[in-house]
């Protein structure tokens, strides 16, 4: 066993460091430590036959820093992380019922639209009675603003 390790023990390393790398990323998915794998699957393939370490390790960190700049950079602007979607400024342009009557100033209101009822404020600061229809304007964290439907 010893001799074995002694032999593979450079192609386990880097093994063990390209799974690893998977394993963190798909704990974080920040697409940073992704980009090793590929990087520690090179310095594997390259441990029999280049058997200086140091070597090994240039290798390995120089793609892994060249896969980490270019490949976030192009993954990120195709996928954009950034922005999470969740689809609430589909409301906008909408109506919706007012459920608890809207007054800005005492900070209460709510509005059912698909289905579900938000907290809403006023755009125009006026109070809205409830059982009014109104149309929503914009929506600022979890409350939507809104003003009364104008009849058309």
């Amino acid at each position: 066993m010893k001799g074995f390790l002694i032999q593979n023990g450079a192609f386990i390393f880097w093994a063990t460091i390209a799974v690893l790398s998977l394993i963190v990323e798909a704990l974080t998915a920040e697409l940073v430590s992704c980009w090793f794998a590929p990087s520690a699957l090179v310095a594997m393939i390259l441990s029999p036959f280049v058997k200086t370490f140091w070597i090994q390790l240039i290798v390995f960190l120089g793609l892994s820093i060249l896969l980490l700049a270019v490949g976030r950079t192009l993954v990120k602007k195709k996928l954009d992380l950034r922005k999470a979607n969740l689809n609430a400024d589909s409301l906008i342009g909408k109506t919706g019922i007012v459920q608890e009557p809207i007054n800005n100033i005492s900070e209460t209101g709510s509005v059912k639209i698909a289905g579900l009822v938000w907290t809403a404020r006023s755009a125009t600061g006026e109070e809205i009675p409830a059982g009014s229809v109104v149309v929503i304007r914009e929506i600022q964290g979890v409350k939507l603003i809104c003003d009364l439907q104008k009849d058309a």
